[in-house]
């Protein structure tokens, strides 16, 4: 039933709009397949909420004025902006067409991040994703302002249990890389402090693997003499090749090269445990939940590098 107070509504707007492209109530109305008292009673709310008639006559035609077509261009944007977050609603509300915001570290890029979404898209094909790759730490303060929905990161947060959820997926153990050929290039598992005099290759500050490098030195007492700062493990694993220094990586990365270098695991074992994180107390969209239980179901395949298979 309509309505005939004067609050303006979006069904009045469209219906100017209607109007004002036809120039004719009665061919309106049937157009919209209302009757033509209840489209007049619309094109007067929106005259009586702006203040002024939009229409001037032109014998049965309903012709904009000046100030219909300053309105007109307004109404259409209105319009377009109310469909558009209309859509955006239905998409965020249905599982197979909504959209992800996923974040990731940059050493998940080449390998974790592609294999996941691979193989989540071959079952659910509509779903979106709008992806941003950054530090650890930037990213988890991402996660908790609701900047983005999930994050693939490493080490696990302190903010876990009481902000984020988290879901463990791998645990790699760290290694000292260093030269072919360098005086620590030998076997077996190596005491960090064996290396504390050497010049360092590390990410950079903020990155999860720095994180664990600092919180590694610190326990065995030294400040690492750091002489490169990367955003990228394969950088690193690059740069130790070349003989500038010597780097903290993990073991079991698939695309870690490691050509020119010697990986010796730390002892006492150290690991990087990756995982996702979301917000507790965010009610996330139907997709990003079925994506964090796919990802909750990848962690034996990705452990064993066979995910999808």
């Amino acid at each position: 039933m309509d309505n005939d107070g004067q609050d303006l509504r979006i069904v009045d707007i469209r219906s100017f709009i209607e109007v004002a492209a036809s120039g004719h109530l009665s061919e309106s109305a049937d157009r919209m397949g209302i009757p033509q008292p209840t489209l007049s009673r619309r094109i007067g709310r929106v005259e009586k909420h702006l203040g002024t008639a939009l229409f001037d006559r032109a014998g049965r035609t309903l012709v904009l004025n000046q100030r219909g077509h300053a309105f007109y261009a307004h109404a259409r944007s209105i319009v377009a902006q109310v469909e558009a977050a209309h859509t955006e609603i239905k998409r965020l509300m249905d599982p197979e067409r909504g959209t992800i915001r996923l974040d990731f570290m940059h050493s998940l890029g080449t390998w974790m991040v592609p294999e996941l979404i691979r193989h989540f898209r071959s079952e659910h094909p509509q779903v979106e994703f709008q992806l941003h790759q950054a530090a650890a730490t930037y990213l988890v303060d991402r996660v908790l302002s609701d900047a983005t929905d999930l994050a693939l990161v490493g080490p696990r947060p302190a903010e876990v249990g009481e902000k984020l959820g988290w879901v463990p997926l791998l645990r790699q153990r760290l290694a000292l890389a260093v030269p072919e050929g360098h005086r620590l290039a030998g076997n077996g598992a190596i005491d960090l402090r064996e290396a504390k005099d050497e010049p360092f290759v590390a990410m950079r500050v903020g990155f999860g693997t720095r994180l664990l490098m600092d919180e590694l030195a610190a326990r065995a007492a030294f400040s690492p003499q750091v002489v490169f700062e990367s955003m990228e493990l394969t950088t690193v694993a690059g740069l130790v090749s070349a003989g500038l220094g010597v780097g903290i990586v993990p073991l079991d990365d698939p695309y870690l090269p490691t050509v020119g270098i010697v990986l010796r695991p730390l002892e006492p074992a150290a690991f990087r445990d990756l995982g996702l994180v979301w917000r507790l107390d965010s009610g996330p969209a139907p997709a990003v939940e079925v994506f964090r239980d796919f990802v909750a179901d990848s962690r034996f395949a990705l452990r064993n590098n066979k995910i999808g298979k």
